[in-house]
């Protein structure tokens, strides 16, 4: 499982580099009505959102799988929380470009919604995995094998 972290967390990391400079290219060059004051941090809160997330799933236990999704459920749930407040005290902050960083922000929050789900899925089916391999091995009976004493 730390191997599997490990590299999640390296390629979580390198994505969030890629993406928020690519976007900012994006947005520097072709839309530049869309970029806003503060842009900086909305890559750092998507990025320190997965790396919580991540956290999560290491300390998780691997025999309580029905842990595992409502640690992922609450986190999700923290997180739509926490974007909703970003975007209420940037708008009081900076009225005239709420409108730009929404749209940058839900942007950010669909690409980190299927990265984490990703996550997710492929930590699970690592502990499925592991749970088979650490299960002893069961003896199959053919109904055939079987007689019947009246």
């Amino acid at each position: 499982m730390k191997n599997l972290i490990r590299n999640i967390i390296i390629f979580h990391t390198v994505l969030f580099i890629v993406m928020g400079l690519g976007v900012w290219f994006i947005l520097k060059h072709f839309f530049p009505e869309l970029l806003v004051y503060g842009y900086s941090i909305v890559p750092v809160f998507f990025y320190v959102f997965g790396l919580i997330l991540i956290f999560c799933f290491r300390k998780a236990s691997p025999s309580k799988e029905q842990k595992l999704v409502n640690v992922y459920m609450i986190l999700r749930i923290i997180k739509i929380f926490t974007t909703f407040a970003m975007l209420v005290i940037y708008s009081l902050f900076y009225k005239p470009n709420v409108r730009s960083f929404a749209i940058v922000f839900l942007v950010f929050y669909l690409i980190s919604l299927v990265w984490e789900t990703y996550l997710f899925a492929k930590v699970e089916n690592y502990i499925k995995l592991n749970m088979a391999q650490n299960k002893p091995p069961t003896e199959q009976v053919d109904s055939d094998d079987l007689e019947l004493n009246d």
